[in-house]
């Protein structure tokens, strides 16, 4: 789908603007067009058993982490959601119907010989959790590929072991949803993936070759808009069974496919990254598969790194530094909270770490913005996370590294006045430090985090950035012109307070702090709800980005009508905004190119200094 739109933009980006001929994707909607559906408006927290119990999952083992999480404190702490993950079906039967394999769930058995999970959910509900199944977007599912010599496979014929969801998504959603009352739904892509002609589990188990639709590391190859249509199909039909929105959807073809892109427009989270591995490295990893992604997440919509790795390998009781590190990273990051490992005979440090309320609320916060990287020094990193409460940021000053480190941010890199004295908390010690001025600086032992609460006066008093209100942006169009995993790597996506290279904004030679960095040819959409009476922004092509011959036109629309529309502008011209926005409830920034080179990536460009203003007068944008 946005594959072709943007293919679209670039075969036209060489048209006046007075021709009035622009891609699709550069058109505004009116709206905030998000998924806007399920029960997410903050990331989901609960358990997952795969990593804990892989296809040995059963009734018993999760029954008893029920009790731990009851019993221990974690439910309390908000740990709701209780999954079963692979490894749950028996077959599928001749009427299509999934049968569950009751050996390992006799909650299952009906008295008329078939299966249901209905009596499983109703005793969660009960309990005051929520219930939560896997399944695949393809016809097999992820254990069939991997995890070949499991005793709890599906079993039968070719087609009864065809238990994922093609060619039955309606009736196996409406019989997860509505008959059997789940509320929460991962759905896999091996099945999309790893059954080609020729591979192992084809070759070994004699299941049905089928065309990867995704290539595992190869984006040109890998067919992203089909993938995308057929999550876009669960996403649909999920919010057609389930009218009061109770529900999450879990987006899960790690990271392949764009689906970092377009996850946020069909469920409630995608996943960014391979599985998790209980290793620094790993963890790390999957860190930075969202960490520059802050524009895509907010609330009902988040960034899913993986599961908590806490409680295994290098982040076990024995190594509570890092396991430290990685849970106030996932909080930094608005990612879902799902513990996998096995918590019946969890040590009680890492049930003290992982019920900490102070560090949870940050993670849970209601404005879910997501933390934005203010400094990359490697090994030191510094991400700073708007809180919901006016003039409040999470800071975490970050030790990648092996040995010992100092690590630094300013008042500016939070956003706060200079002048001002700040205030902070310890969230890791429960202890507020003394009041300050100025920048903060912190000695961090190897893979350690200093995760603050710090409150001061706002660089913006009558409104707000744009770019510490992220939560509220969508981005409708990037200006890439594909889901290549190197082109956004090496090019990034449009970020807050940086290029998407994550080079400084500067336009026609001054540099500015704050603004949203991205190519032309993209289209940004920003929720305000009425509640500002004006934008102001310093707009331009970024200075010394290449493609000086290039112009851009700048528009802004509210709730669809064109407010402003710049002039086209080329390197080193400026312009200054300043627009009426009251009652606006949806504004729009699109930044359409003019004449660049066809096949080229379009400019980069700078939302330099957009802020929004509560009152009704003119803004000082410089």
């Amino acid at each position: 789908m946005k594959r072709m739109l943007l293919a679209t933009l670039l075969s036209l980006s060489a048209l006046p603007a007075a021709a009035g001929q622009y891609s699709d994707a550069l058109q505004p909607s009116g709206r905030f067009s998000v998924y806007g559906h399920g029960a997410a408006a903050t990331p989901p927290m609960g358990f997952n058993p795969w990593n804990a119990f892989r296809t040995e999952v059963d009734q018993a083992r999760i029954a008893s982490v029920v009790d731990a999480l009851q019993q221990r404190g974690l439910q309390d702490a908000g740990y709701r959601y209780v999954n079963i993950d692979d490894g749950w079906w028996l077959r599928r039967d001749a009427q299509g119907r999934i049968e569950i394999r009751t050996s390992m769930f006799p909650i299952a058995q009906q008295a008329d010989g078939g299966t249901s999970f209905r009596a499983w959910t109703d005793m969660l509900h009960a309990r005051g959790f929520k219930a939560g199944l896997y399944t695949d977007a393809g016809r097999n599912a992820c254990s069939q590929a991997f995890d070949r010599h499991s005793p709890n496979l599906p079993v039968g014929s070719v087609a009864e072991r065809e238990i994922g969801l093609q060619g039955f998504e309606a009736s196996d959603l409406k019989t997860m949803f509505q008959d059997w009352g789940f509320d929460y739904l991962k759905v896999d892509a091996c099945g999309l993936a790893d059954f080609g002609a020729g591979s192992e589990p084809v070759k070994q188990s004699g299941h049905r070759a089928l065309r990867p639709l995704i290539v595992r590391g190869d984006a040109q190859r890998t067919d992203a808009d089909a993938v995308e249509t057929r999550y876009a199909r669960v996403g649909r039909l999920l919010a057609d069974l389930n009218p009061d929105g109770d529900f999450v959807l879990s987006i899960c073809p790690w990271g392949e496919a764009g689906v970092r892109d377009w996850g946020g427009e069909h469920g409630n989270l995608w996943r960014t990254s391979p599985d998790i591995e209980p290793t620094w490295a790993s963890m790390l990893h999957n860190f930075d598969s969202a960490s520059r992604r802050e524009l895509y997440a907010g609330p009902g919509r988040w960034n899913d790194p993986d599961m908590l790795a806490i409680g295994l390998g290098e982040f076990d009781a024995q190594h509570l530094t890092q396991a430290r590190t990685h849970f106030s990273l996932w909080a930094m990051l608005s990612a879902p909270l799902l513990l996998g490992f096995d918590l019946r005979e969890a040590p009680q440090p890492l049930i003290d770490l992982l019920t900490n309320p102070e560090v949870i609320a940050i993670d849970q916060d209601p404005a879910g913005n997501q933390a934005v990287l203010v400094a990359d020094g490697r090994p030191v990193q510094v991400l700073v996370k708007p809180l919901a409460t006016r003039g409040e940021r999470a800071v975490l000053l970050f030790n990648r590294g092996d040995a010992p480190a100092t690590a630094q941010v300013t008042p500016a890199q939070m956003k706060l006045a200079d002048d001002a004295s700040i205030r902070m908390r310890d969230l890791w010690r429960h202890a507020d430090l003394p009041q300050t001025r100025g920048a903060l600086r912190f000695a961090l032992a190897p893979h350690q985090a200093m995760l603050l609460k710090v409150r001061g006066t706002p660089v913006e008093l009558h409104g707000a950035l744009l770019s510490e209100m992220t939560g509220r942006i969508h981005v409708a169009a990037d200006g890439l012109p594909s889901y290549s995993t190197a082109l956004d790597q090496a090019s990034g996506t449009p970020r807050a307070d940086a290029t998407p290279e994550g080079l400084p904004l500067q336009v026609a030679g001054e540099k500015y702090a704050y603004g949203i960095g991205t190519h032309a040819d993209s289209r940004l959409e920003v929720a305000t709800r009425g509640e500002f009476a004006r934008f102001a922004a310093t707009v331009g092509l970024q200075d010394n980005a290449g493609q000086t011959d290039a112009s851009v036109v700048f528009r802004v629309y509210g709730d669809g009508k064109l407010l402003h529309a710049t002039a086209p502008l080329t390197a080193g011209k400026s312009a200054d905004l300043d627009i009426d926005t009251t009652g606006v409830s949806v504004l729009e920034l699109v930044a359409a190119s003019q004449n660049a080179p066809a096949g080229s990536l379009p400019p980069v460009v700078a939302w330099a200094d957009a802020r929004l203003r509560q009152l009704d007068k003119r803004i000082k944008v410089k």
